[in-house]
């Protein structure tokens, strides 16, 4: 399955490093509540298999090529290498505001390892956390946010 990096990986992006342990405990179970997304809701694998590099959340997932690094002084939630790249950072961010934040950036973020450019598909990340259903219909339809959901329907990127 995806990997976590527990200090067994050196990235070779400026700033992806190992979970500290005080954050080890948080990221496992966003990986474990992305896996029982990806088997659970389902509108989760369809949507990612029309995304530009074709793979289901399932098989992202499930591929021991991608590694998520923590990054301990990035503003912003998360982010990905490059679309299609297999390194994702969590920030210090995302653990600061909680662990649905953090799953809601992960999952944003395995849509840009399955190819989303966020210049060219300015949304299509984010829409991934709608369709992994952490957020509601009525977010995105009337584009105010509701803060007891992960879904930003101001997020971009």
């Amino acid at each position: 399955m995806i990997q976590i990096n527990i200090g067994d990986h050196t990235s070779s992006q400026a700033g992806y490093i190992a979970f500290p342990n005080d954050k080890l405990e948080t990221i496992r179970w966003a990986r474990r509540k992305a896996i029982w997304i990806a088997a659970n809701i389902s509108t989760a694998d369809p949507y990612y298999r029309g995304l530009p590099g074709g793979r289901s959340l399932t098989d992202l997932l499930a591929d021991r090529s991608i590694w998520i690094n923590y990054h301990p002084t990035m503003v912003d939630f998360g982010e990905t290498n490059f679309a299609g790249g297999k390194e994702i950072a969590i920030s210090i961010t995302s653990f600061r505001v909680g662990r649905w934040t953090v799953l809601a950036t992960l999952v944003h973020e395995l849509a840009h390892v399955d190819g989303v450019r966020g210049a060219v598909q300015p949304r299509a990340a984010e829409l991934a956390v709608l369709a992994c259903g952490l957020g509601k219909p009525s977010e995105r339809t009337t584009g105010v946010d509701d803060p007891n959901t992960p879904y930003n329907p101001n997020i971009s990127g």
